[in-house]
């Protein structure tokens, strides 16, 4: 390495966070007591290094948050003409339970439904035995229950008339998402890390790093850099004071912060920074000092 630039290494936990990083919580089911750990605000104030470049090292992260969650937990469910927006309840689910939850759901709208799940072809199936009219579902946007469900996101109502049933289309993904993507409003910005989602004028997007989720639920994800000799730029000079990190989903759009839960969650950073002998004299060495003096 340069000998004018130096390794650094900032382990975090989110316990250590003694604030939220964020002032506006939408993934949370109104836990502010939380808040700071699924979004953590921390210091670093005492090395003030002079970065130059930047990484995610390794991370550790329990798969405890929710495979259903808000923005991401509804649609239309058309009966007789008539439309009904239905509400998942956020949780964990698998295809199962979530069977038994979508069942409940829209028998409460309309009787005589009946929603099953197959393990081997990874999709529900929705029928119905209640009389002569034309039902079905809708997924508008992107932020509704779609993947979850089996479905594609489009405004064209998927139907059938009388009874019979409904196959979800495509795969569906009851148990969450494959991925998470750890963001940062005050580093995400300040690197070259892109999703194709967004606004083309934006001035840069908090994500940083992208984790696959490897995983069942109650395992801990374990994330290890693939790429070690790959860093980013990141000049972000001494300033560099404090922070915030939170996760969010991989197939979410909006990109909603994600509930933790409260549990403790870890992560390290590798920095490359301009070593300050460098560029400040009172901390050269003194024996090179003593030489120069000589």
């Amino acid at each position: 390495m340069d000998p004018n630039i130096e390794y650094l290494e900032l382990a975090i936990d989110n316990w250590d966070s003694t604030a939220a990083g964020g002032e506006v919580w939408q993934n949370g089911p109104g836990l502010p007591d939380q808040l700071q750990y699924s979004w953590p605000k921390f210091y670093w104030t005492e090395k003030s290094p002079d970065i130059i470049a930047f990484k995610l090292v390794s991370a550790e992260i329990p798969n405890v948050f929710d495979s259903i969650t808000p923005g991401l937990n509804t649609f239309i469910f058309t009966s007789g003409g008539t439309q009904t927006t239905i509400t998942i309840p956020p949780g964990i689910y698998t295809g199962t339970t979530l069977a038994t939850q979508l069942q409940t759901l829209i028998s409460a709208v309309s009787v005589g439904f009946l929603v099953t799940w197959s393990d081997i072809t990874l999709r529900f199936t929705f029928t119905y035995a209640g009389g002569p009219f034309t039902w079905g579902f809708i997924f508008p946007s992107r932020a509704s229950a779609y993947g979850a469900m089996g479905f594609l996101p489009n405004n064209v109502a998927v139907t059938l008339f009388n009874n019979g049933s409904i196959v979800s289309p495509t795969v569906a993904s009851p148990t969450g998402p494959y991925y998470l993507y750890l963001n940062s409003r005050t580093m995400g910005p300040l690197i070259n890390f892109n999703l194709t989602n967004g606004s083309p004028d934006s001035t840069g997007t908090p994500q940083i790093a992208r984790v696959p989720i490897t995983v069942n639920k109650g395992g801990v994800i374990i994330y290890t850099d693939p790429t070690p000799d790959q860093w980013f730029d990141f000049f972000a000079g001494i300033k560099f004071e404090n922070f915030d990190l939170y996760w969010t989903v991989g197939s979410d759009q909006s990109q909603r912060p994600l509930n933790m839960k409260g549990v403790p969650w870890s992560v390290k950073f590798g920095f490359l920074a301009y070593r300050q002998a460098t560029s400040d004299l009172r901390v050269k060495p003194a024996k090179r000092t003593a030489n120069m003096l000589s």
